[in-house]
Parts: structure tokens; sequence; C-alpha cells
């Protein structure tokens, strides 16, 4: 899918990929709720086919038309558009979960025998995936901290047997970073790809693409879909990547719905705006807590101090420090769920980047797979908070965590 490079994301994520003129005039893209598209001739339908599966080669504005919507569809191909726009990307591919669409990259470009370096801690859906069914299937998984520099990635990268590095920065829930740009160069001396799990940040705060990293994945049900009402992934990258990634897509059907799409292409169009009110809001809430008696330490990009390690790599590859904050209420456990079950403004959910704030407990939620020992290694303890700020007024959402905080044992 091709898009202007002349355009800013945040005016291609209201335009690209859609010629009203093309679909009676109508402003906004209609739903394609449909399953399947009629042709008028077989010989249509079979050159449609032809070209979808890259069996030919279009004729010179020739397009690929519709005929399933497990394998294409009008509404992923406006909002592919705009996420390409996002990241800065030649195509993007959308999926009906973010672990969908982190399975089909793992499928596309892992084969039996190879090696993955990742980065840790890494969300619990991810680890399970990479430990479990693709060890299964004789896929090693190794994994590397944040404090693991670019020469000791580079002797973990010099088995023959390495497919690919993944990186999800800033990790969940740590907001540990890692850095990409280091982390390419890796990948580029092995000539293996490095795909970035961007959620966290999302294209607003931070675009992999431009440090180096060769695909970005999205959990799209997050920021980018932002309202909490869709569940889809993306993926982000160079053409010929995409293309790959793509009939895997339309092999395992993983592709999302219509609906899906157009919520999530709805989405876009404010998420600059939404973002940034986020962000906002949580620089205050982590200022706030950050002198809270209740709380032993908090986790946000923008308390990072001159002489951390992170704050170098945050200064390279971050434009803001977005809208996620862990902490760690006192009482460890107990004074986790005391605080938790008191929360009145803020929703006790699992999820994150919607514009309500949400706040979970990563110990028995999100990294419940990891053993206790593993978690405590990762920074994960069994006080700690991960919340997600929405957009709500700040004053409102500090009075409500520091009334909670007051049941956690500490006034």
């Amino acid at each position: 899918m091709s898009h202007r490079e002349d355009l800013d994301p945040e005016t291609a994520s209201v335009s690209e990929g859609y010629q009203p003129e093309r679909h009676l005039g109508s402003v906004k893209p209609p739903i394609y709720q449909t399953s399947t598209f009629a042709t008028t001739t077989a010989a249509e339908t079979k050159r449609y086919l032809e070209l979808l599966y890259g069996l030919v080669e279009p004729e010179e504005g020739e397009e690929v038309g519709f005929i399933y919507s497990r394998l294409d569809n009008p509404n992923l191909g406006v909002v592919e558009a705009r996420l390409a726009s996002w990241e800065g990307a030649d195509d993007a591919i959308v999926c009906n979960s973010g672990m969908s669409a982190i399975t089909t990259v793992l499928f596309t470009l892992l084969r039996p025998g190879d090696l993955v370096l990742y980065s840790s801690p890494l969300y619990g859906g991810t680890a399970t995936v990479l430990g479990g069914i693709f060890a299964e299937w004789g896929i090693e998984a190794v994994p590397f901290a944040a404090s693991v520099g670019e020469d000791e990635l580079g002797a973990l990268a010099s088995d023959d047997r390495l497919g690919l590095i993944y990186l999800e920065t800033p990790a969940n829930p740590t907001n540990d970073l890692f850095d990409i740009a280091a982390a390419a160069r890796v990948a580029k001396a092995r000539d293996v790809p490095l795909a970035v799990d961007n959620t966290f940040l999302s294209p607003v705060w931070q675009r992999p693409l431009e440090h180096g990293a060769d695909l970005v994945i999205h959990s799209a049900t997050k920021y980018l879909g932002g309202h909490s009402d869709l569940t889809a992934g993306a993926v982000c990258g160079d053409a010929a990547t995409i293309v790959r990634l793509r009939h895997t897509r339309y092999r395992i059907g993983s592709t999302a719905d219509p609906m899906t799409a157009w919520l999530l292409g709805r989405s876009l169009e404010t998420l600059g705006l939404r973002v940034r009110r986020q962000t906002e809001n949580a620089t205050a809430v982590a200022a706030f807590l950050d002198g809270h008696p209740a709380v032993n330490w908090v986790n946000h990009l923008s308390l990072l101090v001159e002489g951390d390690p992170r704050r170098e790599i945050y200064d390279r590859q971050c434009r803001g420090p977005g809208a996620m904050i862990s902490f760690e209420v006192v009482g460890g456990e107990a004074g986790a769920f005391s605080f938790l079950d008191a929360l009145k403004v803020v929703r006790l959910a699992v999820s994150l980047g919607g514009t309500e704030s949400l706040a979970s407990h990563p110990w028995t939620t999100s990294h419940a797979i990891y053993s206790p020992e593993d978690k405590l290694d990762l920074g994960i303890t069994p006080g700690m908070i991960r919340l997600s700020v929405g957009v709500e007024s700040s004053r409102d959402l500090m009075a409500d965590l520091d009334q909670a905080l007051g049941a956690a044992g500490v006034p």
C-alpha cells in the first residue's frame, strides 16, 4: 500500500488510503461488512487471485481487487496505509490481535533449529509463545537484559542459528529501555531482521524504523485503538517483508475483520491528540507518586535523570515519555491488592492505552507465567502496580490514587 511521504502522519491518519469520490462521496470510509465479494466473470476471479498471491505481476496502474475478507478488505487497506505513514514504513498489515501479529512475524521469519534473541522482561504472552510452542518446534529463545551492551549482544548473536532479534522497548511492565540502534547494528552484521514491539510508546513517541529496525509490531488493541473496544495487532516494515507477512496472514487466518479495521482507522485520527494528553497526565501523576509515602519507587520515563544509563537511550530514540507508569506500593502483594480494591476512578483491568486509566498487578496477571525468582530478577515485585494513564482530569486521578494509597496502610 503506497502512501504520501510528504504528509505529516497526523494529516495522513485522517485522509490517507481513502478517496471519497470512489465511495459515493462518503467523507468517512463505509464499513465493508462482508465475508466475500462478487466478481463479474470467472476470468476476473482468476486474475484477482493471481495478483493477490503474487503469481503474476500487476500491469501498470492495475489494482488488486477483493474476493474474500480473510484475505483482504477495503477497510484494511485504509488503516494499513495510515499505520505505515505513522511509522514511516513502506507498508503494514493488520491482524486480529497483538499476539496474532507477533506470531505471524515468528511463523514467517523462523524455522526449526533457529535461535531468537529477545529483550527481557517481555510481555507474558510473547514469552509463552517463544518458550512454549516455538520451543517445542526446535526454536531456541534466549533472553538478554537491558544491561547487556552491544559487544555482549554481538557475542550472543554470533551463533550461526540466529534468525531474529526481538526487542520490546520500553519493556512491559518495568519501562526498561533497550537500545534499538545498537541492536540494529548487531542484526545487520549477522544479516538477520530486528523486530521491535512499539506498543508502549506508539509511533507518537518512538519510531523504531528510524533507528535501524526492520519491523515494528503493535498490539493495536492498546494506543492505536485507544478506546478499549477492539482487539487488533499490526506490523509495519519494508514492502518485501510485508508481502511475506501478508501471505502468511492469508494462510493462517490472522486477518482483522472489517469492523475492527474500521474502528482502528477511526482511532488513528485522534492518536496524536490522545497520546499527548495521556502523556501530560502521566507526567503529572508520576511526579505525584514519586513523593508519596506509600510508594517505594516509581518508573516513568519523565523521571529519568542525567547519569541514568536509560536517559542517554531515551534522548536518542524517544520523542516523549509515554503514559505507562510502574510503581511499588508498600506492603507487598497485600498492600497492592488493598490499593487496587480501593480505586474509584481508575479501573482495575489488565489492558492499557485506552482513554480510561487502568491499573493492574503484573505479578499475578500479565507476567504470572514467570517464576517468582525470575520476576524478582526482572524487577517485577509483588507490590508493583502497572498504571496506564488515560485522558481524565489529572487532578481527579491523583485524588483517586491518593485515597487508594491510604488503603494500602500509609496515610
